[in-house]
């Protein structure tokens, strides 16, 4: 009976190796012990964390380190146990093997740092039972594995969003031909150079033609980790299926390297990439997801700053700090490395197509009137919204107007990336050097009879009450005018190690209490919770040190909060104290004035949500996630309140709004003055009271009630409150 064939994919990969697996579990125990005996860790630590800092930031810690060694660890294995060279080896030849092969011999980027130790011979036979006399499937074997180890948030520090293997086959599909010269100028762990390798192989050309065709892929990174698993991913996928010698494996075009600075890499590595230049017929991927205020380094803030100048898409100075990575490679990585005529093709947030920071980004002015969306508007693969764009160079100097390249050809796709609608797109307003928003075309006519709402002027975005550990507290004992505070378990629990910060049993005086919320606690007509924070200031919200010497328990906890936030802070901010954080924009102190009634309603968020809060001796501040208005007339707050509640309304910010965010969207329908006349506008009122009624009873007896339940228990009055915002802001009866 023929023994039964053993398979390695990325699923099979992941349930031997994974975070899950025994190997791991014992794998990460040997190597945490290891950490406090072996004499190399600490150099080679230190040598990995200047490294790594670059990548992610200083948040880089010994378990990341360890992780990746031991990720490392496993590719070698992997790569060992297929090279031709190797032949049959019995598990004690395999571990000799393995502690005398460097992956710098196979012209693997040198990763030395990871090896500072090895692992036992029962381990390494372990892994050698599970992959001997297997055969690699042809996929991105690691896609799982590296997700799995990797947490999403570390990964999205580098704005790394995993593309699913369906979209980028169908990508490749669109754009691909044999032997085009292709590049995916941030490869990650390569899962669209990996797809056109075996398409290639799986091509009906001749070998020769194959092999000139895979030495036609590029890929660039600035992740060490990543360009390696890029690497050995191809190189196992190439032994089990096409070559036949292992020095065709040293040609693989895969560098460590910046491609929005290659100049900066030449000069570093000494190696001469100007061929390169203009030279690709496609650049395909999906380039970084951040935004320049996500950038940890100064220097590098300043050059994305200097570049997305110097390719004439810099936002106006309101918007700088959203300057979007991704829109900076869509135009950056075309003038640089494509040829006239030739193809790029990105996974892109959708705050490209409807974000004011990226008004000049669609101008689409280095190339032709042929742009292309794909749009998944009830379908999207990721967190954030998205969209693939798809457009041919032209050169930086072309003929065309930014109104040739409009209207813009659409597909719509669901989920298994079927094609549902051919449609256009287009921009209500474009001109000379931008375009406002692009948007399908019966939503760009509904948008031409609106006009912004007078609210829009009165609404504020609230204080960034951040870092949460530092002002948040509970209070443990109450005394005449001083209270005893400790560290909000909640708020600990939610913080990124760099904030973590606690602290017990300090008094300070009651005057500097004052109360805020979270977003998760506002739900659709009603504020479940209130929290308690610290703030150091006077009655008029001012920061004023002569005064805080009159309280010395508040000025004495202010000045321990404000050293850990010196040095916490990232160092590409210029807010030099903890007060000047809290009031970022003067936000803090524009609320001093706030009156009897603050409407709030969420800055971000899938849909909106809107409460009234009686502001009546309570200090409210309000945070920047909500933004809000305060007035005197209690029938104006829940008039505002209805009309920001109804579904209507939502709808129609979707159509607008960039990513999650919603900011003003909401201002951008002619949402009326409240007048105390108008009957509508009294019946509004009058709904949202009831409704708060509703939902105050709702939250009574189930605590922990979401917004979505609200919404579905109150969808009726919800209904009526849209009919009756259908006629005072889109003149439906």
């Amino acid at each position: 009976m023929a023994k039964e064939e053993r398979v390695l994919n990325s699923r099979s990969i992941l349930e031997l190796f994974g975070a899950n697996s025994n190997i791991f579990i014992e794998c990460m125990k040997l190597l945490n012990e290891k950490t406090k005996e072996e004499g190399n860790f600490d150099k080679n630590f230190k040598l990995w964390k200047v490294i790594f800092n670059k990548v992610y930031g200083k948040d880089v810690s010994i378990e990341l380190f360890i992780k990746q060694t031991y990720y490392t660890h496993i590719l070698k294995l992997l790569m060992i146990s297929k090279l031709p060279i190797n032949g049959d080896l019995n598990s004690e030849e395999f571990y000799n093997c393995y502690i005398s092969t460097k992956l710098s011999d196979l012209n693997f980027y040198k990763v030395d740092y990871f090896f500072w130790t090895s692992l036992t011979k029962n381990l390494i036979k372990a892994i050698y039972n599970v992959i001997i006399d297997t055969k690699i499937e042809k996929e991105d074997l690691f896609r799982d594995l590296y997700q799995n180890i990797f947490v999403s948030n570390l990964r999205h520090k580098t704005g790394e969003y995993f593309t699913p293997s369906i979209l980028v086959n169908e990508m490749i599909n669109y754009t691909y031909e044999f032997g085009y010269k292709v590049l995916d100028p941030s490869c990650g762990s390569g899962n669209f150079l990996v797809n056109i390798v075996i398409r290639i192989i799986e091509s009906s050309k001749s070998y020769q033609n194959k092999q000139k065709s895979i030495l036609k892929v590029y890929g660039f990174d600035i992740n060490p980790l990543a360009i390696n698993t890029t690497k050995i991913n191809i190189s196992l996928i190439l032994l089990e299926y096409f070559y036949s010698e292992l020095s065709d494996l040293l040609n693989l075009n895969i560098f460590l390297m910046d491609s929005l600075f290659p100049d900066d890499y030449q000069n570093y590595s000494g190696e001469d990439f100007k061929s390169l230049y203009n030279s690709f017929d496609l650049v395909i991927g999906n380039p970084p997801w951040l935004t320049y205020k996500d950038i940890n380094n100064k220097d590098y803030q300043i050059k994305i700053r200097e570049l997305s100048e110097s390719l004439n898409i810099k936002p106006s100075s309101q918007y700088i700090t959203h300057i979007e990575l991704a829109a900076v490679f869509f135009y950056a990585i075309p003038i640089k490395f494509l040829k006239k005529r030739g193809i790029i093709f990105f996974v892109l947030p959708k705050s490209t197509l409807n974000g004011d920071h990226c008004y000049k980004f669609r101008a689409f002015s280095i190339f032709n009137t042929n742009v292309e969306i794909w749009d998944f508007p009830k379908n999207y693969f990721f967190n954030v919204n998205h969209i693939c764009l798809k457009a041919e160079y032209a050169g930086k100097v072309n003929k065309f107007s930014i109104k040739d390249r409009y209207p813009i050809k659409t597909k719509i796709f669901n989920r298994n990336i079927e094609l549902k609608e051919e449609t256009s797109y287009s921009s209500f307003n474009i001109e000379e050097n931008g375009a406002k928003l692009i948007l399908p075309l019966q939503d760009i006519e509904l948008l031409t009879t609106l006009q912004n709402s007078i609210y829009k002027k009165k609404f504020f975005q609230g204080a960034t009450l951040v870092p949460r550990t530092l002002v948040f507290f509970k209070v443990i004992e109450k005394f005449d005018d001083v209270i005893k505070i400790s560290t909000d378990p909640d708020i600990e629990s939610r913080a990124k190690t760099q904030w973590k910060f606690t602290f017990q049993d300090r008094e300070v005086e009651q005057r500097f209490q004052f109360k805020t919320y979270l977003n998760k606690d506002l739900i659709p007509f009603l504020l479940k919770h209130k929290k308690n924070i610290f703030l150091p200031v006077n009655e008029q919200l001012d920061f004023d040190l002569n005064f805080l010497q009159n309280y010395p328990k508040a000025l004495f906890f202010y000045k321990e909060i404000n050293k850990f936030y010196q040095s916490h802070k990232k160092q590409t901010s210029s807010i030099n104290t903890l007060f000047a954080n809290l009031n970022y924009w003067n936000k803090l102190k524009k609320q001093e004035k706030n009156k009897a009634f603050i409407v709030v309603y969420n800055a971000s968020g899938s849909n909106l949500k809107s409460a009234v809060i009686n502001n009546k001796n309570q200090r409210i501040i309000i945070g920047s996630e909500n933004y809000y208005y305060s007035t005197d007339s209690k029938n104006e707050a829940y008039y505002l309140t209805a009309i920001l509640n109804a579904p209507n309304l939502t709808r129609h910010i979707k159509l607008i709004k960039s990513s999650r965010h919603i900011h003003k969207r909401p201002f951008v329908f002619p949402i009326p003055l409240y007048d105390k006349t108008n009957e509508i506008h009294k019946r509004l009122a009058r709904k949202a009271i009831k409704c708060q009624t509703i939902v105050q009873d709702l939250f009574f007896k189930n605590p922990s009630i979401n917004s979505e339940k609200v919404r579905i228990i109150i969808n009726q009055k919800l209904l009526k409150i849209q009919k009756l915002t259908n006629q005072i802001i889109f003149n439906k009866v």
